[in-house]
């Protein structure tokens, strides 16, 4: 009298006859497929009395695995979000965990995991060698590097693990009882702090950038968007209110606002203007030979490549240059949060090296008693 699971991968719960008094031939129930489906046969044992028999139990429950696969089938994602989720999971979260029994999962498989992951090693190209686009293109041999994986990429893997087990447990009726791991202490990532570029920096990518990545480190300096598949690769121009000189912007899902309206800077309409009209005034506003970009990576590091900046430089840095140059003019930071879609409270945790800044620039404003 147990939980089983058929060769058709249904869920039962058996039982003797005479078990149920209004039907005392039934011997079992069915409850379909699934980590759901288990988990409504396993409640059902409990209220049968059948889960309280044994005094020895093995181990059972849904593997973390069939809690991954329900989590992403689901679970609302935007397209970007599920193809970076479905990569992690199949790259190196499920190899290590999927076969677990998710309630079995302990602190000590979390530490086994990390320390597993900081042996690892990924391949980069190191552009600080390279002379030219082209070489850069060949992917010599010789310019590849081995780095270690971040405890940043850890970080946000083991996010994804806790995030699973914890959306389970919130279900109803719950696909697992409770997070084994909830309260586990994820490494702590080391914080670096990559400079904004600089002005001299910006023109010179700008001057070295193709057509589409000029697009979008103006539409970065100017208004502090994310780069990403939502933010600003998805931007078309139907978001542009032209009336109040406005764009509609899709947040990207970081726990902020959905979407929100960023004025246009005035130094800036005119040429968003021209760029319209070049487009027929519809589709993305990114685009390369007039389809949508999915990516700006490569044309970022042919650009950097050919304007000479060796130090590392991420596209993201453009929206702190964005953030940062904004608040040392004295923003208000809660105008600032609202542009870029972000928190008061992120901004002062992570531009913390700014506002420490204004606040003794604001304290250097009251004059000295006489």
């Amino acid at each position: 009298m147990a939980v089983h699971q058929l060769k058709d991968g249904r869920w039962i719960v058996r039982y003797r006859k005479g078990t149920i008094p209004d039907d005392p031939n039934r011997t079992r129930e069915y409850f379909g497929h699934g980590a759901k489906a288990e988990a409504s046969a396993r409640v059902r044992n409990d209220e049968l009395g059948f889960g309280r028999r044994r005094t020895k139990e093995k181990p059972s429950g849904p593997l973390f695995s069939q809690l991954a696969v329900s989590y992403m089938q689901e679970k609302e994602f935007n397209v970007n979000s599920r193809r970076m989720l479905g990569y992690r999971l199949s790259a190196n979260i499920l190899p290590f965990f999927g076969t677990m029994v998710a309630t079995q999962i302990s602190h000590e498989d979390m530490r086994r995991y990390v320390a597993e992951r900081r042996k690892a090693t990924r391949t980069v190209i190191d552009r600080t060698t390279i002379k030219s686009v082209k070489k850069w293109r060949k992917k010599l041999e010789g310019k590849r590097i081995q780095k270690p994986i971040s405890d940043a990429t850890i970080h946000r893997e083991l996010t994804d693990v806790k995030a699973i087990l914890n959306w389970a447990v919130s279900q109803e009726p719950p696909l697992i009882s409770y997070n084994p791991v909830r309260d586990f202490k994820k490494p702590r990532p080391e914080r670096v702090d990559i400079r904004p570029p600089s002005m001299a920096e910006t023109r010179a990518i700008l001057k070295a950038a193709e057509p589409h990545l000029v697009r979008f480190i103006k539409l970065s300096y100017y208004m502090g968007m994310r780069p990403g598949a939502v933010e600003m690769l998805g931007l078309t121009w139907d978001a542009v209110n032209w009336d109040t000189n406005t764009i509609e912007v899709i947040s990207a899902e970081k726990g902020g606002m959905d979407r929100r309206h960023v004025p246009i800077h005035e130094g800036f309409i005119s040429e968003l203007k021209t760029w319209w009209k070049q487009d027929g005034k519809k589709g993305p506003i990114i685009r390369y030979r007039d389809k949508p970009v999915g990516s700006i990576k490569t044309a970022w590091e042919n650009a950097l490549i050919r304007a000479g900046i060796k130090r590392r430089l991420r596209p993201y840095d453009m929206r702190h240059n964005f953030i940062t140059a904004a608040l040392e003019e004295g923003a208000d930071i809660g105008a600032v949060a609202a542009i870029v879609g972000s928190s008061p409270e992120t901004l002062r945790k992570h531009y913390q090296h700014v506002t420490n800044r204004l606040r003794r620039k604001t304290i250097g404003l009251i004059k000295p008693l006489e």
